[in-house]
């Protein structure tokens, strides 16, 4: 009886993120337009790793919202269908709405309990100089950023 009881207490404070969901809709839909695209291309041949969909809470309600990361995808006839110098294509699905970013690199942190998604963006979105730019975006009824 012991045993079962120590399973059942490990499973319930495992967090909800370790559990691998089906993807909603949404990021089913942005996945499925990419492979149309790629197809459409020369019929070309359409892959997602593992990581094209993964999970972070950004509202807070403990529930995990998606991102779906173009870079994570590949289409045998195009180098650069989902993106380019400018970045690749990242949405972050909320309440069934896609959000859509264009970024080099993405991570997010926490910063005081609240979920931080921290874009490596483009020169150009902060000056007309070469260098590192980032965005820093928060979600309050919407994403929220500081450049």
């Amino acid at each position: 009886m012991k045993p079962i009881l120590s399973i059942s207490l490990i499973f319930l404070c495992l967090s909800p993120f370790a559990f691998s969901a089906e993807p909603s809709p949404a990021a089913n839909a942005i996945v499925q337009n990419a492979k149309e695209e790629c197809a459409r291309f020369e019929g070309g041949e359409f892959h997602a790793t593992e990581q094209a969909i993964s999970h972070h809470d950004f509202t807070g309600d403990g529930q995990p919202e998606e991102i779906v990361d173009a870079s994570q995808f590949s289409c045998s006839t195009s180098a650069s269908m989902y993106g380019g110098s400018g970045g690749t294509f990242l949405w972050v699905v909320v309440d069934g709405k896609p959000y859509e970013f264009l970024a080099n690199k993405w991570i997010t942190i926490d910063f005081d309990g609240q979920s931080v998604l921290l874009l490596a963006v483009h020169s150009s979105e902060c000056s007309d100089t070469i260098g590192p730019c980032y965005r820093a975006l928060v979600w309050s009824d919407g994403f929220r950023t500081a450049r």
